[in-house]
């Protein structure tokens, strides 16, 4: 079964956005620039995940979920120990892809800090969605595994997306290159 939540938008760490835009917090113009991006990125997210819960059987460095089964040794080592994995993914929308792309043409500084403020707000709905996982099943999560860390391909993505069925669960797709649209999105694996 898949579930789907949604959640309403956590508190910015600004100190985290600038940290991914490489930005300095001392920087007047940077700090203005900066709630600037919050205001219009306020209405231009919204934060959904969708998620199932899988069996884990561990071969070797052959990792089957029953509905796939994935060859990482990495992954394989870092699932080490788990009977379930929490499958999962996580996006901020398509309304914060359009405000990217529009500053992307008119203001070269706002998209770098959109850029940043993505990453955060993506980040952050993971780490929310997973605190909430960890009181759900009463259990201390191990930490996130996505597709494209160490050697578990890129090519995973396929595989989660069908057995998420993302894109109508929460409008998340994925194309010919393995790149996800909305951008601001993450899959992982988390060890239960």
């Amino acid at each position: 079964m898949i579930f789907v939540r949604t959640y309403p938008a956590p508190p910015i760490d600004e100190a985290q956005v600038l940290r991914y835009a490489r930005a300095s917090a001392e920087d007047a113009a940077v700090a203005r620039l900066l709630r600037e991006c919050e205001k219009e990125a306020e209405n231009a997210c919204c934060f959904r995940v969708c998620y199932r819960t899988l069996d884990v059987k561990l071969v070797g460095d052959t990792c089957d979920f029953g509905a796939f089964c994935v060859h990482s040794h990495d992954l394989a080592a870092h699932l080490a120990g788990h009977e379930k994995a929490l499958l999962f993914a996580a996006s901020i929308g398509i309304g914060f892809d359009r405000l990217l792309a529009k500053y992307s043409r008119l203001s070269p500084a706002k998209a770098w800090l959109l850029q940043a403020l993505g990453t955060e707000r993506a980040e952050t709905l993971c780490d929310l969605f997973c605190a909430d996982a960890a009181r759900e099943y009463r259990l201390a999560l191990a930490a996130r595994f996505s597709p494209g860390y160490g050697d578990l391909p890129l090519a995973t993505q396929k595989d989660v997306f069908v057995a998420l069925d993302c894109e109508r669960k929460i409008g998340l797709t994925l194309n010919d290159s393995l790149v996800m649209s909305p951008a601001k999105s993450v899959t992982a694996f988390v060890g239960l």
